[in-house]
């Protein structure tokens, strides 16, 4: 999300095409019919990024978009993500530009019209709607109806290109994606101590600014964005083993948090692990061996020029329990053994 403030205007347009699930649906509908040649293409190859808020998949999808193999959702493509080429035809005829501004987290990142962005799970919020009672995010798993849509909308976004996406929800549905045996999943990982720092402060961060703004704490909602803030949800498959007693102001309950969803990743031998300590320490490196694994003509080099030195985030030992950083050193141990890693 950008920091700038949204006009009226366009504070319309975003519920109109974000809220109202009909208008979603009809959106999706008419871009079918008009990009039936793009459907009948398919899109082979697809590769989705994902992992816990603050482990940096923000930086691993800006740097691969970098390549011409793929195409993106960027924010030129809101509000109307579900119909992003009749979208694209209608919004020509418009002068549409802001400033690259630093976005709403205040990490330094820098947002445009033409960035990289997670607005995917507008899709998945359509066609796979979670039930508003239930107390973690992702239990609704998409049928095949939804998967055999999700492959026409990769058709359309990518317009004869490869598809690629961040979208940290996709945590929930590794299972479903992976039944697509062309796509390959990246998942990303942090340093525990390192992440549950970050996802406090941006959970602070964004909670004020959604007391402050509604429309905030609305956009959040409407791009499935749960993971801080006044509506934080966990993801579902991690709530079991999470300690109950701990609430999100408690530094504890992220990096608990963090253990219960790395534990679950842990699980799953179809994915690709990208360790971002790693990556930062040996980007180039790291960015061949991902070149290598996606079968793309990158430079490596070039790739790695979106990397800067991570922020400091860490916060000191004492400030957790012993037993919960104790636990999540072991899983971070485990995740950097995984034959997964993409760079070993």
């Amino acid at each position: 999300m950008r920091a700038a403030p949204y006009s009226m205007l366009e504070r319309w347009l975003h519920w109109l095409a974000l809220e109202p699930t009909a208008v979603r649906e009809l959106s999706f509908d008419l871009e079918r019919q008009h990009s039936r040649e793009r459907v009948r293409a398919g899109a082979a190859g697809a590769v989705h990024i994902c992992g816990l808020a603050r482990s940096g998949t923000t930086v691993l999808l800006r740097a691969l978009a970098r390549s011409p193999a793929f195409r993106t959702l960027t924010y030129r493509d809101m509000p109307f993500v579900l119909a992003p080429r009749l979208w694209q035809r209608v919004s020509s005829r418009m002068a549409r530009s802001i400033p690259a501004g630093e976005r709403a987290h205040g990490d330094g990142i820098l947002v445009d019209l033409d960035s990289p962005e997670a607005f995917e799970e507008v899709f998945w919020r359509t066609f796979c709607a979670q039930s508003p009672g239930d107390r973690g995010y992702g239990t609704a798993q998409p049928k095949a109806e939804a998967l055999a849509a999700f492959a026409e909308y990769r058709a359309i976004v990518a317009d004869g290109r490869r598809y690629l996406s961040k979208n940290n929800n996709n945590l929930v549905r590794l299972d479903a994606l992976a039944r697509d045996r062309s796509a390959t999943l990246l998942v990303v990982y942090r340093e525990p101590v390192a992440v549950a720092r970050s996802l406090l402060r941006q959970h602070r961060r964004f909670s004020a600014a959604q007391r402050e703004a509604p429309f905030t704490r609305a956009y959040m909602g409407w791009l499935g964005h749960h993971e801080f803030g006044l509506d934080h949800k966990p993801y579902s498959f991690a709530l079991e083993s999470m300690d109950p007693s701990l609430a999100p102001a408690d530094p504890d309950y992220w990096i608990d948090y963090w253990d219960a969803v790395h534990r679950e990743i842990l699980r799953h031998e179809h994915v690709h692990l990208v360790d971002h300590d790693r990556l930062c320490q040996e980007p180039v490196a790291v960015f061949g061996a991902i070149v290598d694994l996606l079968g793309i003509d990158a430079d490596p080099a070039l790739l790695a020029s979106e990397i800067r030195k991570p922020s400091a985030e860490r916060a000191a030992p004492d400030a957790f329990r012993p037993a919960c950083l104790e636990r999540a050193s072991r899983t971070h141990g485990e995740l950097r053994a995984s034959r997964r890693n993409v760079h070993r």
